[in-house]
């Protein structure tokens, strides 16, 4: 799978940058503070032939050393032959830093602040003693202190653009990331509140059901309850609320010519409602295509706040804008409420006189509908 570089440690990611930098360099060590897990790591490359292998080294014996490499403020230094003061030793899986041996080739440190500014990164690049390193295949004469002055200067300030450009595509991705995960947490507390939404309000209409069977155990004088499967049937229910006491009536009275000599308490199962689909499309039936085409919206304003007003009277709250926000399937606030209304105040007026039996809850006890109907009075 790829990742992008700069999920790396812009220090380690030289070891891949710098051979297509300076080809045919022999190696490359880099020592490095990560921050995110607090330690000092080393890394050798090396040319094997055409290739490079790259591994990490144990440094745990030069720390103090190199910490003092890492301190110094010079932007770079050369070092030649037996000036360094360590060399590498292959012999195993973790190459070993030993003090004092002496090397083969020019080297050039260059050292990189690291993101704290605390202390500095350190590059040590081996190279060829002439310019063969940079294309100059003609040459055997040593580099001159002028060559090296450029060389050097170039290196370092190419090493800083890189490493800079990483830092600062790793930072706007990171920034990238935590509003995507803003989002993605907004989403999932949004499908979150929606469900308990949802479940609040399929307990709301078990709560208009189980009322309203109460009204009728009083009138039929026999106990009606509803069964487990019954519930979740009902909170399920996704037509109008009026139907839904049709549904019940319907069911008791199914109920009734069941058990006509029986006195005793009686369950309404799932299957004795039936959630005819004719009884859930009433209300579209009843208004015309031509006029639902034209008033869809407004209708289905209407329809909402009609809804969500029977469940806040099936929880026995005043019918305030509050309240009846609270009781539809998204919840909105009353504010909103009022300007939806006024949004579409002319159609919603020109709907009620149109159908004077229907909505009959916020028709005549919702306020914010009848200031709309008040101020089209007027």
């Amino acid at each position: 799978m790829s990742n992008y570089s700069f999920t790396y440690h812009p220090i380690e990611k030289l070891h891949d940058t710098i051979p297509e930098i300076i080809p045919g360099i022999e190696k490359i060590v880099t020592v490095h503070y990560d921050s995110t897990r607090k330690l000092i790591f080393g890394i050798l490359t090396e040319k094997d032939n055409t290739e490079y292998s790259t591994r990490h080294l144990n440094i745990e014996t030069m720390l103090p050393t190199l910490q003092r490499y890492m301190e110094e403020k010079n932007r770079f230094d050369w070092y030649a032959k037996s000036s360094l003061p360590f060399d590498i030793e292959v012999k195993d899986k973790a190459p070993k830093i030993n003090i004092f041996s002496e090397l083969q080739n020019i080297v050039l440190l260059v050292r990189i602040p690291d993101e704290t500014n605390t202390f500095n990164d350190l590059v040590f690049l081996y190279l060829n003693e002439n310019p063969s390193n940079f294309g100059v295949t003609n040459s055997i004469n040593p580099l001159t202190t002028d060559n090296k002055s450029i060389i050097a200067f170039l290196m370092h300030n190419t090493l800083k653009t890189i490493i800079a450009s990483q830092r600062n595509d790793r930072n706007a991705l990171a920034t990238n990331n935590s509003r995507t995960r803003q989002v993605i947490n907004r989403a999932e507390s949004l499908r979150f509140e929606m469900q308990r939404t949802k479940e609040n309000y399929g307990l709301s209409l078990v709560k208009l059901c189980q009322q309203h069977l109460r009204n009728l155990s009083e009138l039929h004088r026999r106990k009606y309850s509803l069964s487990a499967a019954a519930l979740e049937k009902i909170k399920s229910y996704k037509g109008d609320l009026k139907d839904l006491e049709k549904i019940i009536e319907e069911s008791v009275s199914y109920i009734n010519s069941l058990y006509l000599d029986n006195t005793e308490d009686v369950e309404v199962l799932e299957w004795h409602m039936q959630f005819d689909q004719s009884l859930q499309q009433v209300k579209n039936q009843e208004i015309p295509e031509k006029y639902y085409d034209k008033y869809v919206k407004a209708i289905s304003v209407l329809d909402k706040f009609e809804n969500a007003a029977l469940v806040a009277i099936s929880n026995q709250l005043k019918l305030t804008g509050t309240n009846v926000g609270k009781s539809c399937p998204i919840p909105i606030s009353a504010p909103a409420i009022s300007d939806i209304l006024y949004n579409h105040k002319s159609k919603i007026n020109t709907l009620l006189k149109l159908y004077p039996d229907k909505w009959d809850t916020i028709r005549n006890n919702f306020r914010p509908l009848m200031n709309v109907m008040k101020d089209n009075k007027n």
